[in-house]
C-alpha cells in the first residue's frame, strides 16, 4: 500500500513517462500527436484515459448534464457506429447508460485492458502501448465525423 505522497509521485511519474512514450509513438506514426481529450468542440463529448490498479481504458464519453441531450448524442453517435468502430473490430464496448461513482449517468464507448496495474512499473510499457494505440485510433475515428457531429448536435 502506498502513502498519499507516494501515490502522487507515482501518478506524476506515470504521466510524465506516458508523455515521453507519446513522443516516441508520434515518430512511429510519422506525425506529432496531440491528444484531443476534452477539446472535441462539443460540450459534453470527451475522450478520456482511465487508468487504475485493475484495468486501463480509453473512453469516448457523453456526459452533458441534460439526460435528453445525452440520449440525443448517443443516437447521433450510433449513426456513425461503423466509423467509430473502424480498426477495433468487435472490441469497442457501447454502453448507453453507465452510473459513475458520483451518481452521474453517462454514455460510454470504450476499450479496456484487464490485469494491468499502473502501480507496477513493469506494466507501464504495456499500458502505454495500449492507451496510445487505442486512443490514437479512437481519436482519428472521431475526428473523421466531428464536423458532422458539431453540425448535427447544435
Amino acid at each position: 500500500m502506498y502513502s498519499k505522497e507516494e501515490v502522487q509521485i507515482l501518478n506524476r511519474d506515470f504521466w510524465e513517462s506516458f508523455h515521453n512514450y507519446t513522443a516516441f509513438y508520434s515518430r512511429k506514426v510519422g506525425k506529432p500527436i496531440h491528444w484531443m481529450l476534452y477539446k472535441t468542440g462539443i460540450k459534453g463529448l470527451e475522450l478520456k484515459f482511465d487508468v487504475d490498479t485493475k484495468q486501463v481504458s480509453v473512453i469516448l464519453e457523453v456526459n452533458p448534464r441534460n439526460e435528453e441531450k445525452r440520449f440525443d448524442y448517443f443516437v447521433e453517435l450510433d449513426k456513425y457506429r461503423n466509423i467509430i468502430n473502424q480498426g477495433f473490430g468487435l472490441s469497442l464496448v457501447w454502453e448507453e447508460q453507465v452510473k459513475l461513482a458520483d451518481g452521474k449517468t453517462v454514455t460510454r464507448i470504450y476499450k479496456s485492458l484487464q490485469g494491468c496495474n499502473y502501480h507496477n512499473r513493469n506494466h507501464w510499457n504495456t499500458i502505454f502501448h495500449f492507451i496510445a494505440t487505442n486512443m490514437y485510433q479512437l481519436q482519428n475515428n472521431l475526428s473523421d465525423i466531428l464536423p458532422v457531429l458539431k453540425e448535427n448536435l447544435k
